[in-house]
């Protein structure tokens, strides 16, 4: 009688360790995500100008989630709303990552997640900005 009521509740379990993997992967995500806006921020606020601040959002971005291991299937990162890129202004940016569960081991879960965060970074007031 034991032994069916383990085989039963066998899968419930497997299930529920699956559900507890799957959310802490999202949640995992979700941290990482937001740790490569604040980077890619705090790098594009540190640039000369505008223009040089875009060209090192998306690689900053991409070298953080690398480092932490994160395998996006696409990925954006670009200037959020809310950038004023002068003295004392203030840089947003805003990076997307679409995530796939698949990989997990236990069960094949199906399908993904597109993570999008943004991070603001202050640009100082006494360093010049170039136009």
């Amino acid at each position: 009688m034991a032994v069916v009521e383990y085989v039963l509740l066998l899968p419930l379990f497997v299930l529920i360790l699956e559900l507890i993997v799957v959310g802490g992967r999202v949640a995992a995500t979700h941290a990482d995500v937001q740790s490569a806006a604040r980077e890619a921020a705090r790098q594009a606020s540190l640039a000369a100008g505008p223009s040089s601040a875009a060209g090192v959002i998306s690689p900053t971005a991409d070298a953080s989630l690398a480092s932490k291991g994160v395998s996006c299937t696409s990925n954006t990162a670009r200037f959020g709303a809310g950038t004023n890129y002068v003295q004392g202004g203030a840089v947003a940016v805003e990076v997307t990552c679409v995530v796939s569960l698949s990989d997990i081991d236990l069960l094949s879960v199906p399908g993904s997640i597109t993570v999008t965060r943004t991070a603001v970074e202050p640009i100082e007031k006494y360093r010049v900005v170039e136009p």
